[in-house]
């Protein structure tokens, strides 16, 4: 699991992240809607792979359902308040916080909740 640094509180931003083990780019952009109370990947792209308007939301794998189109996983996860992210600087204040997870993390996911372990 790899924490994303690189986001600040702004609400409208673009991250790019290499990928842990092949390098290869990953790019998103994201935004906070006060009106939703809720931080949304606008757009989020991985070579062919384009995936438009997900709402960020405590989970261990956001990206689980394409699991077999992309190589990683992104999770989110707010212990200390065990709420969603739904303020604009829950990230930058650490109540939330975004990882990007690796191809074996998916399948260690995979394999927990359909009860291969």
């Amino acid at each position: 699991m790899y924490k994303i640094e690189s986001i600040t509180n702004d609400a409208k931003q673009k991250q790019t992240i290499p990928h842990p083990t092949t390098g290869e780019l990953i790019q998103f952009s994201m935004y906070f809607i006060e009106m939703q109370q809720g931080w949304f990947i606008k757009n989020l792209t991985y070579l062919n792979f384009v995936l438009n308007g997900v709402r960020i939301s405590n989970n261990p794998d956001i990206l689980y359902q394409w699991r077999n189109l992309i190589p990683f996983g992104l999770a989110c996860f707010s212990p200390l308040t065990r709420r969603e992210p739904t303020l604009q600087d829950d990230f930058v204040s650490g109540s939330a916080t975004l990882y990007l997870l690796t191809e074996d993390e998916v399948d260690s996911y995979t394999e927990f909740i359909t009860g291969q372990i």
